[in-house]
């Protein structure tokens, strides 16, 4: 009795991938002056496509045996629906990101989003969503020390509390309160400083002027001008503040 041969079906995949990379490469010299195909840099997209077809190639070498040709439709369909999900996720990254940025904004008050969360194109920039009392407060570091300050655009400078002060090192009773400054409850002298280091997120400024109000003057320190005027810009958003780097 012979052995029954080892029959191949033909390589289906390998003749989709061909005809895959031949039409990724028509669209690519179609939209080569426009710079983007769906959305995606030339660049990007032929690198997706170069992706997928490595994926292809080994999913041709999977389902080119003795495989029953449901299976192998089973197979490309499942593959065609994690290139498309794949797709879309790319193709819609930074609204997802946006979208986790809001989640976290909400869960921890605060807390600097930034890189893909941010929702913004720019990596380094910083997203502060609004708080429930409607102001922007941030979770930020001075001189190595975590500190909570309310963003505040119409102080000129950052102005601590005596107590924040205290934690980065100030002794609040040797300082000289002679700069005048108004608040909503009138005319005030606080202590000029030079603060090292703040940072919030990945944006980092030093030597920053600051200064230090007295002893009730203030429920929460302030993050003013004297930082925001450092940076490459900054914006309101609904109730999201984008800091620039």
């Amino acid at each position: 009795m012979s052995r029954p041969t080892d029959r191949r079906r033909p390589p289906a995949l390998l003749i989709i991938l061909l005809i895959f990379l031949a039409i990724a490469a028509i669209i690519l010299m179609v939209r080569h002056d426009a710079g983007t195909v769906f959305g995606m840099s030339s660049h990007d997209f032929s690198r997706l496509a170069m992706m997928l077809a490595v994926l292809a190639f080994v999913g041709a070498g999977i389902f080119g045996r003795s495989t029953p040709y449901r299976d192998v439709i089973q197979g490309i369909l499942f593959w065609t629906l994690a290139i498309v999900v794949l797709v879309g996720l790319y193709a819609f990254r930074y609204e997802l990101g946006m979208v986790g940025g809001r989640i976290v904004g909400a869960l921890v008050p605060g807390t600097p989003v930034a890189g893909v969360l941010s929702g913004e194109s720019d990596p380094g920039s910083v997203v502060i969503v609004r708080n429930s009392g409607g102001h922007f407060g941030v979770r930020a570091t001075i001189d190595d020390a975590p500190m909570a300050l309310m963003v505040d655009t119409g102080a000129t400078f950052v102005t601590l509390t005596p107590g924040a002060a205290a934690e980065i090192g100030i002794d609040p009773a040797t300082l000289d309160y002679v700069v005048p400054i108004q608040t909503a409850n009138g005319t005030i002298r606080a202590a000029s400083i030079r603060l090292g280091r703040i940072a919030i997120g990945p944006i980092e400024r030093q030597d920053v002027p600051a200064l230090v109000a007295p002893r009730g003057a203030l429920d929460q320190s302030l993050l003013g001008l004297s930082f925001l005027d450092k940076l490459g810009g900054y914006s309101i958003r609904g109730d999201r503040l984008v800091l620039h780097p």
